[in-house]
């Protein structure tokens, strides 16, 4: 199989009358998949970077979920939830109704957390002042393990293919996934793509980013 550019699917025949079939590809296209690699690369530096600065906190702090059975998905995703693309800091601001935390590592993104659940969110703004991406905060990994129903494995992970939809993975892996991060992609009409996690009780946990057309090609398996 060869690379070329171009637009276009040729085929010619061999002497022994086999087909090579040559894939060719616009620059645009190519330029286009660069993009969304990079752009997906920051998103997932920026969600790692949001639960870091969730662990760093006081270590001590008696409101982690781990080990209580009083917390639900509405606690986990109270904050998550209320944040809507498109909405303005003034409007996230009123509908949150806390103060947030300026990031010192990425302008223009700020964290909310209820101090009460130790859970929140973290919204990125454009130039406009308009959200374009939110990220679920917590502290402790293992606060979201209650929401994976069945354990998954790397080997799992590994057999995921690229181009997989949500609905396949949830096959592979026996349950939902835990929605992490909405973002909208610019280059892509500001469609939107997401995170999702399944977190065992140990901490270990599955990663898998899908698309804007609700396929996945970045699955990650933590220890």
């Amino acid at each position: 199989m060869r690379l070329s550019w171009g637009n276009k699917i040729k085929q010619k025949k061999t002497r022994k009358n086999k087909k090579i079939i040559v894939i060719q590809v616009t620059k645009e296209e190519v330029f286009r998949m660069n993009k969304l690699k990079l752009f997906w690369g920051m998103v997932i530096t920026l969600a790692f970077m949001l639960v870091l600065a969730g662990c760093s906190g006081d270590s001590t702090n008696s409101s982690s979920t781990a080990g209580r059975s009083n917390v639900s998905r509405d606690t986990v995703y109270e904050f998550y939830d209320k944040v809507k693309l498109n909405q303005t800091k003034e409007q996230v601001d009123a509908e949150l109704g806390v103060t947030p935390t300026e990031s010192s590592q990425l302008k223009n993104s700020f964290t909310y957390v209820n101090e009460d659940t130790s859970f929140g969110v973290s919204v990125l703004f454009d130039e406009n002042g308009l959200a374009t991406s939110k990220t679920l905060f917590y502290s402790m990994t293992e606060d979201l393990a209650f929401l994976t129903t069945k354990t998954v494995t790397k080997e799992q992970a590994e057999s995921i293919p690229n181009g997989a939809t949500y609905d396949e993975v949830k096959n592979i892996l026996g349950g939902e996934g835990t929605e992490t991060s909405a973002t909208q992609i610019p280059f892509e009409d500001n469609k939107v793509s997401y995170i999702r996690v399944w977190v065992n009780q140990d901490g270990t946990m599955l990663q898998a980013v899908f698309l804007t057309d609700g396929t996945t090609n970045n699955v990650m398996y933590f220890n």
